[in-house]
């Protein structure tokens, strides 16, 4: 039977679910998210995909709790070393100590950071089901993958983290990374030291082969035209046309 050009588009309609808006802090992810969908240029649905509880507008009560109970601790050690404790707690780098976790910490943190990307998977599909696209703010195989050219990590919880992420999570249909040079992205984020942004620049780019399509974005063009490049990049990946 002849393929008919509707069938073909139907295919390409088909092919584009997910996109993932991916950079380094200071790119602009979220900002642009916001901007796309107060102008959608297909039918989309938000989802954070990152670690930052605070951040997500989904996640499960075992984790907001789980995050409720991480910040009072933190708030309780600064207090105990007479340190200044301030009215809000920033855990971004603190959650991912391995003090005094211990075997049975070890699992349980797995098992939350499963479950809870797992649910977060499970909420993706039901809006894709319901005949959207999903766009990611960020995404669990792009900040917690190590890119080939690393080793593995050596805990048997982080390999075990590290596999599921990689051979069951579902990997986004197209990631799109919010780039710019690195003097531009610290006058934006100036509490990140340069080195570090340099080096999570370059661990997302060798990351590029989660995505099923990766597409880099100036991200030091003026907002407007990071926004339009993004959405056009939607609207041709995602719906099958051309912008």
């Amino acid at each position: 039977m002849t393929a008919t050009p509707e069938a073909g588009r139907r295919r390409t309609e088909r092919r584009c679910r997910t996109v993932a808006l991916v950079g380094v802090d200071g790119a602009g992810k979220t900002s642009v998210a916001q901007a796309i969908l107060a102008s959608p240029p297909i039918p989309l649905k938000y989802l954070y995909m990152g670690t930052s509880i605070e951040s997500s507008n989904v996640a499960l009560p075992t984790s907001r709790m789980a995050h409720w109970w991480k910040v009072r601790q933190h708030r309780r050690e600064l207090s105990a070393q007479g340190r200044p404790v301030p009215d809000r707690i920033d855990l971004h780098g603190l959650e991912h100590r391995v003090r005094r976790r211990g075997k049975v910490g070890s699992t349980l943190r797995l098992l939350r950071r499963v479950t809870e990307e797992s649910y977060r998977q499970l909420v993706s599909w039901i809006h894709q089901l319901r005949g959207f696209v999903v766009l990611y703010d960020r995404h669990f195989v792009f900040d917690a993958l190590k890119p080939a050219s690393e080793a593995p990590p050596t805990e048997l919880s982080e390999r075990l983290h590290y596999w599921f992420l990689r051979y069951l999570y579902p990997k986004p249909d197209l990631a799109l990374f919010l780039d710019a040079p690195t003097n531009v992205l610290l006058a934006r984020k100036q509490e990140i030291p340069p080195d570090r942004l340099e080096h999570d620049r370059s661990r997302i780019q060798q990351r590029r082969a989660h995505a099923h399509h990766f597409v880099r974005v100036d991200a030091a063009l003026p907002q407007d035209e990071v926004i339009r490049q993004v959405a056009d990049l939607i609207r041709e990946h995602c719906s099958g046309r051309s912008a």
